[in-house]
């Protein structure tokens, strides 16, 4: 009678880590490293809802100081009169003020086009305004236009 060797084959995913221990996504607050299986708490700058298996940025306009984040509600609008168009902040330093002759009156705006210009006819000289009342008339002889 033959021998049989029963050999046993453990299938494996495209990371290495046996299929039967790897995991479809990571704890809340945590993602894949990049090219593993392995889970790393998310940076600051971004977060990861319970069910997800990558590490999300934090939108344009917005920043986070915290690591390990769970939710989109931890990313902090940049404040009224400034904009940001870097995704994934860590810190609000990214927040830029409108320039002059620009007003912003919403939280986190995502790029300078996004503020306000003053009306035709008006300007200012004044950089992260948050209203239109900064812009006054041109001087009798002068003029402005809108970009």
């Amino acid at each position: 009678m033959a021998t049989i060797a029963m050999i046993s084959l453990a299938l494996l995913s495209a990371a290495g880590v046996p299929l039967s221990t790897a995991r479809a996504s990571c704890p809340a607050g945590e993602g894949y490293a990049p090219g593993t299986m392995t889970c790393v708490t998310c940076g600051a700058g971004s977060y990861s809802p319970e069910g997800v298996a990558l590490c999300v940025r934090c939108r344009p306009g917005t920043w986070s100081s915290a690591a390990g984040a769970v939710s989109e509600d931890t990313c902090t609008k940049c404040p009224r009169g400034t904009w940001s168009s870097q995704e994934g902040s860590p810190t609000a330093d990214s927040c830029t003020s409108c320039p002059a002759g620009r007003w912003g009156a919403s939280e986190g705006l995502g790029a300078q086009r996004e503020c306000t210009a003053c009306a035709p006819g008006t300007w200012s000289s004044e950089q992260g305004a948050t209203s239109d009342s900064v812009c006054t008339k041109c001087h009798k002889g002068t003029w402005s236009h809108v970009e």
